[in-house]
């Protein structure tokens, strides 16, 4: 085995796949916990192995992430080796329990998914009392002073919300807020629902690089949102950073990790096609150093560029955005749905 000079610096681990919601657009069809998901042993030998390829930030998913018993205890681990983390969880359960547990964690914030205001996010998460479930969350985390941050995926038929949800979460305390596009995988990919059109992706960089202007809120784009438009260099990272997009990170300096130790190179990647290995026949390291793993980002070259994207001038740079945008788009690796120079 060739060791390769490819470090993971962020990571998406999906701690368990049970859930308290089933929410319209859910990748990863959440709900039930997967059988023999890692038990909290084998979690504690994942941290070390993180903190021993150098893993910088960690942000935990589910499922629920509350719904794991002991989460607290595995990011505790990592944030007392320097390596800052967040968890995403859809607030519906935040008691005096989760209040420790999250202090004992040390997590640099809390993100919540909030999916528009009361009548959509109720809607998309089918559960009519997640709106007001969601906002005691918020009231509770803020008489707490621990940091808030909100995560929402865009359909065609929330995206009208925006400005209004801009409103709500300013007048709430949070701190940071990425809109990010929901890929036609999982819950959504045989449902009525629509993925946003191309003419609402179009609207997304100008809206964001004014919300930023305004320097009210940290609002940035997920890694499907773009590329290379007159807005670009505003819509990505930290407010007064210029950021361009430099193509897919996954298994090149991202890693995922799901509820039972398989390992892709991002956890939006939700297809067998795309485990590298597991955790419980290979260690952490032999899996990211192993010859012809993540082949799709770390071999690429701008001749598997396919459709608009391979006549575009900017394909070197972007490589076709985020793969799991293209694959669960077009079916292909090297062609994107959502770049906004398509037609």
């Amino acid at each position: 085995m060739n060791q390769n000079n490819y470090t993971p610096i962020f990571c998406v681990w999906e701690i368990t796949l049970k859930c308290n919601m089933n929410c319209l657009h859910c990748g990863s069809r959440a709900g039930r916990a997967r059988e023999h998901e890692l038990s909290l042993d084998e979690a504690f030998l994942v941290a070390d192995q993180l903190i021993a390829l150098g893993c910088k930030q960690i942000s935990f998913i589910g499922g629920e992430v509350f719904l794991y018993d002991g989460w607290e205890k595995i990011v505790r681990k990592l944030t007392d080796n320097n390596v800052t983390a967040n968890i995403i969880t859809n607030g519906f359960l935040f008691g005096d329990k989760q209040v420790e547990e999250v202090k004992y964690s040390r997590i640099a914030n809390v993100a919540i998914s909030i999916d528009g205001m009361e009548e959509n996010h109720n809607r998309i998460r089918n559960n009519s009392k997640s709106f007001s479930q969601v906002k005691k969350t918020i009231d509770r985390l803020n008489a707490e002073n621990i940091p808030i941050g909100v995560n929402t995926t865009l359909l065609d038929s929330n995206i009208s919300d925006l400005e209004p949800l801009y409103t709500f979460l300013i007048e709430n305390n949070v701190k940071i807020w990425q809109l990010q596009l929901a890929n036609p995988m999982g819950n959504l990919k045989n449902s009525k629902e629509l993925p946003i059109s191309l003419e609402n992706i179009k609207k997304l960089p100008a809206f964001i690089k004014q919300k930023r202007d305004e320097n009210k809120i940290n609002v940035y784009t997920g890694d499907n949102i773009g590329y290379y438009g007159e807005n670009e260099r505003y819509i990505r990272g930290m407010i007064g950073k210029i950021n361009y997009w430099s193509g897919c990170q996954a298994g090149l300096m991202a890693v995922g990790i799901d509820s039972v130790g398989n390992i892709k190179g991002c956890e939006s990647l939700y297809d067998e096609k795309f485990i590298e290995g597991n955790l419980r026949q290979e260690s952490l390291h032999d899996i990211w150093h192993k010859d012809g793993n993540f082949s799709y980002n770390r071999n690429f070259d701008t001749s598997l560029l396919s459709g608009k994207c391979k006549q575009c001038d900017m394909g070197a740079y972007c490589r076709a955005g985020c793969r799991g945008a293209c694959f669960f788009t077009k079916g292909r690796f090297y062609e994107n749905a959502y770049c906004i120079y398509n037609e």
